[in-house]
């Protein structure tokens, strides 16, 4: 599939995992990575949907459209489709609860 990053920053932590691991910690880091790396893999955004270790579920108001990818413990990774199956955007890694 296709990625494309909302900021600099997040494409930044996919390219470098030492940013990655500054920006969130090692373990989320490390989870962020692996989960994009597995996100380049899949062929369309419905394929999501098979694979039940990511706990893809759609968001509620206000980020009707996009959907949230469980990282590790309250972070996750909100994802939004594209402008095709094939095609994916990147919005934020967050923690859950924002505390």
């Amino acid at each position: 599939m296709e990625i494309e990053f909302n900021t600099r920053q997040l494409e930044r932590c996919y390219t470098s995992s030492s940013a990655a691991a500054r920006q969130w910690g090692t373990a989320v880091g490390r989870r962020y990575l692996e989960r994009l790396n597995l996100l380049r893999q899949i062929r369309a955004f419905p394929e999501l949907y098979s694979y039940s270790n990511l706990r893809l579920h759609p968001l509620h108001p206000p980020y009707i459209g996009k959907f949230a990818i469980t990282l590790v413990g309250r972070y996750r990774l909100i994802i939004g489709p594209g402008e095709t199956d094939e095609h994916l955007i990147i919005y934020e890694v967050t923690p859950h609860y924002d505390d």
